[in-house]
């Protein structure tokens, strides 16, 4: 195992050589919607002075922003999360970017040898937030090596908590008791079980093991006007974790009457604590 950077001329060769690798997919429309509302706003404004002030100004400011957010969103170099090669694998701890990644000056790629992996699988979480319908969630486990997962979990939470890296999207978490890698899957492509039968083509000596499949119901919590136990407060930080964390604050604001943002705050407020005092679980 070892740690590099994205940007190395060994992850490079990576991106360009192998076709067994997955990226995450963002909606564009989520990636450029602040930017264009104010954009949208500043043209409207404009057109009280003139409407060739408008077009001058609103127009190429649209364009040249969206055809960055084009370039972000579909760029292999910059939306990969994992890629299998069948010597070894490449991790992407988080989506680094911005002045405080090149100052940091921290890898954030995981590469494990094919040797080092003892077997990866899926796993799918029921997810009930509003009633008896669940959302779906799908993750890829990957459990290392005895002889290394140790010096995995040792440098996860490096990554994850370091507080220096508040505009770095994690990607990746070390279930502790698991003792495994957790990837989440959302808006990834290809999809989780096609990538599998790709790694299992690429890297033979991988052993996939049985899909798993749990629940986690959050509607008790709800009810009445208490506050989360220690119990719920772990369960709305695996739900967080799964990506619900706005989905949780409103539900906190509508039935435990606070507002929207001191929710948010209180999930804050858990994530902290966890991060003082264990390894984040899924």
């Amino acid at each position: 195992m070892k740690l590099v950077r994205s940007d190395t001329p060994e992850v490079a060769h990576c991106i360009a050589s192998t076709r067994t690798r997955a990226s995450r997919h963002l909606p564009v429309f989520l990636l450029g919607l602040l930017p264009n509302l104010i954009i949208l706003s500043i043209t409207l404004i404009s057109l009280i002075i003139s409407v060739r002030v408008a077009v001058w100004i609103g127009l190429p400011a649209f364009l040249a922003w969206n055809a960055w957010v084009l370039w972000r969103a579909r760029s292999p170099r910059l939306s990969w999360v994992i890629k299998a090669r069948p010597e070894r694998v490449y991790i992407r701890l988080f989506v680094g970017f911005g002045k405080s990644w090149r100052e940091l000056d921290a890898p954030d790629v995981i590469v494990l040898e094919a040797s080092e992996i003892a077997s990866i699988a899926v796993r799918t979480v029921d997810v009930f937030l509003y009633g008896p319908k669940p959302k779906i969630v799908e993750w890829l486990m990957i459990e290392p090596a005895h002889a290394v997962a140790e010096s995995v979990s040792d440098q996860i939470p490096l990554f994850l908590w370091d507080t220096r890296m508040t505009d770095l999207s994690e990607r990746v978490y070390w279930v502790n008791e698991e003792r495994r890698l957790a990837i989440g899957w959302e808006w990834c492509r290809p999809a989780l079980r096609i990538f599998l039968q790709q790694v299992v083509q690429e890297c033979p000596s991988i052993i996939i093991a049985p899909e798993e499949r749990s629940e986690l119901d959050l509607n008790g919590i709800w009810k009445g006007r208490a506050k989360p136990d220690a119990q719920q407060r772990q369960m709305l930080l695996q739900a967080c974790r799964l990506g619900f964390f706005c989905d949780c604050a409103q539900r906190i604001s509508q039935y435990k009457h606070m507002s929207f943002r001191k929710a948010g705050a209180y999930l804050a407020e858990i994530k902290r604590e966890e991060a003082g005092t264990g390894h984040p679980t899924v």
